[in-house]
């Protein structure tokens, strides 16, 4: 079962039911770790991403990608790191064809979320730029 944020009362309420049955084990979670990203919500633990509160869907290997590029934002990724770490391979010639498949369907699938693009750095690789609103 999952309860969003929102939904914390609910929570409690089951919680204080279940105390009342002795032999019922909880388990408790570890806080979960989430990225936040100018109009969305990474959540590495669950490989979900959220934009107000919406799923968007991934294929893993469009995740794994996504993902790196988010921790490195702002950082160049060669195609060859970039297949390096989500093959778990060491390129052999076809990474670009491969990178550039899943990136053109990642930025499909983030097209309206203007905060956050991926740059092709030419015949290099990818860097994903985050813009952010400057204080005045």
């Amino acid at each position: 079962m999952e309860f969003t944020d929102n939904e914390s009362a609910a929570f409690a309420d089951i919680m204080n039911l279940l105390q009342k049955y002795p032999d019922f084990y909880k388990y408790t979670l570890k806080d979960e770790v989430i990225l936040s990203l100018p109009g969305l919500e990474i959540r590495p633990e669950r490989r979900k991403i959220y934009s107000n509160s919406h799923e968007i869907s991934m294929t893993k290997k469009e995740f794994d990608i996504f993902y790196l590029l988010a921790v490195n934002k702002g950082r160049v990724l060669t195609y060859e790191q970039i297949y390096q770490n989500v093959w778990n391979g060491y390129a052999t010639g076809g990474e670009r064809t491969a990178v550039v498949y899943h990136i053109r369907n990642i930025r499909k699938k983030l097209s309206n979320i203007p905060a956050l693009s991926i740059q092709c750095v030419r015949e290099l690789g990818y860097c994903m730029e985050v813009e952010t609103e400057e204080l005045q």
